[in-house]
């Protein structure tokens, strides 16, 4: 009998799911709305179910699961957004299985993300892998030998929260302040362009607007505005201090780069690129810099591949 693989990339609103054959090849990918009550207590029978549903009879070699939260050996440590506190995942799912011989893996979302793009996405063919998922926060992932960095805590990749800014000093919403995120999320780059518009007495399309979007300020940057211009050129050069001094850690063969900020493109490689090389010669000539490609489907692959 054929087997195939169950990726489950786990959100907080939604759950998506992907049915791979082994060779990793995606044949049909679903979602389901993720019940947070009771603090997710139905979220994994919610799973089984749905994957009970999808697969009828079919024989399944292995599930392979991302979460939103620190995973270290198959243990959830915690899951704000899911109510979950320390939760050994892997003993929990197979309460609903019959089938003890498959495989449960279980990573957080962004490494999977990072895997699944050195598995089928840009950075195919390279073992030595740095993702940034610049959204709401910045997260990430690290591949190593072709194998997930989660660390003893399973907090290896928090990038947002490496230490950067000592200027503006926004707090995070982790309680500290000077976090990446702070100044290199699109949160962070709306904080940093209010900033600048009252620091800068001058003229700018962001002053016609109440509130406004990191994407209004790259589009404004793009057509010269000087204080979108200046507000991504910071943003841009914290990250570059964060990429630069996890080259001189890791020395990565790429630096991926994926979230909503990512849509803006070449644009920001460029700027990021920059600031990076100033900071990493004359040790590395070198970096290869992408953009994520597989988008939100990233996570299922990534999920995938811990069952490979």
């Amino acid at each position: 009998m054929r087997k195939y693989i169950i990726g489950v990339d786990v959100g907080g609103s939604s759950i998506k799911f992907g049915k791979f054959d082994l060779s990793g090849e995606l044949l049909e990918k679903w979602q389901i709305r993720t019940d947070t009550s009771n603090k997710g207590d139905k979220i994994l029978e919610n799973i089984a179910t749905s994957i009970k549903d999808k697969v009828k009879e079919e024989e399944i070699k292995g599930v392979g699961f991302g979460v939103p939260g620190p995973v270290s050996n198959n243990i959830v440590l915690y899951c704000v957004n899911l109510g979950w506190s320390r939760t050994n995942l892997e003993k929990e799912f197979r309460k609903f299985l019959t089938d003890n011989d498959i495989i449960i893996r279980v990573a957080n979302d962004a490494n999977a993300a990072a895997a699944g793009e050195m598995y089928k996405g840009i950075a195919k063919g390279y073992n030595n892998v740095v993702m940034f998922t610049l959204g709401t926060g910045v997260g990430g992932g690290i591949v190593i030998d072709d194998k997930l960095v989660e660390g003893v805590n399973g907090v290896a990749g928090e990038w947002g929260h490496i230490h950067v800014d000592d200027t503006h000093y926004f707090k995070c919403a982790c309680g500290k302040k000077g976090c990446l995120e702070t100044v290199a999320s699109a949160t962070g780059i709306v904080k940093l362009a209010k900033y600048n518009l009252d620091k800068y007495h001058m003229r700018s399309p962001l002053r016609r607007f109440e509130s406004f979007s990191a994407k209004k300020v790259i589009d404004n940057a793009k057509n010269g505005d000087f204080i979108s211009e200046r507000t991504i050129e910071e943003s841009m050069k914290y990250l570059a201090q964060a990429m630069a001094n996890l080259t001189l850690i890791i020395n990565p063969e790429i630096i991926v780069i994926g979230g909503g900020i990512s849509h803006a493109g070449q644009y920001i490689i460029e700027k990021i690129e920059k600031y990076y090389y100033d900071l990493v010669e004359p040790f590395i000539a070198h970096t290869n810099f992408a953009l994520a490609s597989l988008g939100n489907e990233a996570g299922i692959y990534g999920c995938c591949y811990l069952i490979k």
